[in-house]
């Protein structure tokens, strides 16, 4: 069966909060590396591509890629949205997952989850009342809704961050599915994304306890270890949300009010 949908790691090494990022290292690999091989771990992704920019600044990231044999595109370092259309382009999936080069802890069953109800729904993108910090920068979206963004909008926002923010602002142009997650996964207390460098601190303890030979460790141990140790959290406590997420989340609280293509409980 040909697997329906091609994963995009969007990654620089130019991050304004905490510059090379991507290439610091967690249990002894880079974090790149850790996100790739977890999302070789998706069952329904047939393909796994690093996309970065040709500016100089990331020919580390790029080199090592290559080296590494992980799969590398080179495309705009500011025109983000480009890269994935470039990409999407080039290879023909009705799915793709945008995973951001900030998420080390990508959830695989989620992932997949995703691109099962969007196909039996024929649907664009999913939705939830209770988003979970938990789960970011691993949501997957229909090609053709990214392709009707990128003809329908050139704002820099959009460009920059894929396209997000007219889909957040338009909701009625395009098919959402509603879906409930676990309780387990509805925790907006452990910030599980690196921004800066108390994050990155946070997940070196993480590594450190739950990285075993290669094993990527799972996100419920994870999680229960966290629950464990609370007093790790206080590591990165104090670092601020990104003001877009902030911003995202309220407007797209307001799709509780949109027509929904279907809605599931999902089982991870």
């Amino acid at each position: 069966m040909h697997k329906p949908a091609i994963a995009i790691i969007q990654a620089r090494m130019s991050s304004s909060r905490l510059p090379g990022k991507v290439m610091k290292p967690l249990a002894g690999k880079p974090i790149i590396w850790h996100i790739y091989k977890r999302a070789e771990k998706c069952k329904l992704v047939d393909k796994i591509i690093v996309a970065t920019s040709t500016d100089k600044t990331d020919d580390l990231l790029a080199r090592y890629c290559e080296l590494n044999e992980l799969n590398v595109y080179r495309g705009s370092l500011n025109n983000v949205l480009s890269r994935f259309i470039e990409i999407l382009t080039k290879y023909d999936y009705p799915y793709f997952v945008r995973i951001t080069g900030d998420c080390p802890l990508i959830h695989p069953p989620f992932i997949d989850a995703q691109i099962e109800v969007l196909a039996e729904y024929n649907a664009d993108i999913i939705w939830s009342k209770k988003e979970s910090t938990l789960l970011e920068g691993q949501g997957v979206r229909s090609t053709q809704s990214l392709f009707y963004i990128a003809d329908k909008s050139s704002h820099p926002d959009d460009q920059e961050h894929v396209g997000i923010i007219y889909l957040s602002k338009h909701p009625d142009e395009f098919r959402i599915v509603e879906i409930e997650l676990p309780d387990i996964f509805i925790n907006n207390d452990f910030r599980l994304t690196i921004d800066e460098e108390k994050d990155y601190l946070l997940f070196i303890e993480i590594f450190d306890a739950l990285f075993q030979e290669y094993k990527e460790p799972e996100l419920l141990d994870v999680i229960y270890w966290l629950k464990d140790n609370e007093q790790i959290l206080s590591i990165n406590k104090g670092v601020a949300h990104k003001e877009l997420n902030i911003k995202l989340k309220k407007i797209r609280e307001k799709w509780i009010n949109i027509k929904k293509t279907g809605k599931i409980t999902l089982n991870l």
